[in-house]
């Protein structure tokens, strides 16, 4: 009986050292973001209400486009995209540019620019706050050519002066609906209704985009420190047309 319990006690000593060699040998360990680290704070220009193009014309005119010039875009034209994908439109009751089911508004908008991507802006990651039409820079340098590979190495991304990143926030939309189906297909529909803006608004600049959304979600939250409780959904390369 004795021999047998110092068996076991062995299997599981085994079980336990091959347990942490998976943990500290099978790669590098993933860092958990809670939070966003700001590193600045940029105030964006204000929005402009009319434009040289109808809405009809940039309808018929859209166009996914996935190749790009190496000139920079304007920090004007970068918010005024921002403005239409997740803009405040009435300042009274903080309704934004797309609906959101219940005005829970569980979108974030990043932008992660190259060096010379936008004009007055360096490089690194910002996420774009609505409420006072500014940008939070949350991480330094350069990650475009990152992001690419984790697209799936798709050219665009790398190529493009600015790309937007869309997060979705489902626990925020299912504290409130408490049905983790509906509120999957609400956060999803409204990504979309951004994704339409971002497209026509595009258009209406004389600038080029296409969405994309295949990427590797996991190692995307890693590079550009998304929190946790954000999801990816999409990617707008922007830019001019080559």
């Amino acid at each position: 009986m004795e021999r047998k319990k110092k068996f076991v006690l062995i299997i599981l000593l085994i079980v336990f050292i091959s347990v942490l060699s998976l943990y500290y040998f099978s790669g590098q360990k993933k860092s958990v973001y809670t939070s966003r680290n700001i590193i600045s704070i940029t105030s964006l220009p204000s929005p402009v209400l009319t434009g040289n193009i109808s809405v009809e014309e940039a309808i018929q005119n859209r166009r996914s486009v996935r190749t790009f010039s190496n000139e920079s875009i304007t920090i004007g034209n970068l918010s005024q995209i921002l403005w239409a994908a997740q803009g405040i439109t009435d300042n009274e009751s903080s309704l934004r540019s797309v609906p959101s089911a219940g005005q829970v508004y569980p979108l974030e908008i990043y932008i992660v620019t190259g060096q010379n991507g936008v004009s007055g802006l360096s490089e690194g990651v910002y996420l774009y706050v609505p409420s006072n039409n500014t940008l939070e820079k949350t991480v330094n340098g350069n990650l475009s050519s990152k992001l690419s590979t984790i697209a799936d190495g798709q050219k665009a991304v790398d190529q493009a002066p600015v790309n937007f990143v869309i997060t979705g926030n489902y626990p925020k939309m299912i504290n409130k609906y408490h049905d983790k189906e509906l509120c999957t297909r609400f956060v999803d529909l409204e990504a979309g209704h951004a994704g339409e803006n971002i497209y026509l608004q595009t258009e209406s600049l004389g600038l080029v985009t296409v969405a994309i959304g295949s990427f590797n979600e996991v190692q995307m939250k890693q590079l550009l420190e998304i929190p946790q409780n954000e999801t990816p959904l999409y990617i707008f390369p922007i830019g001019h047309g080559s």
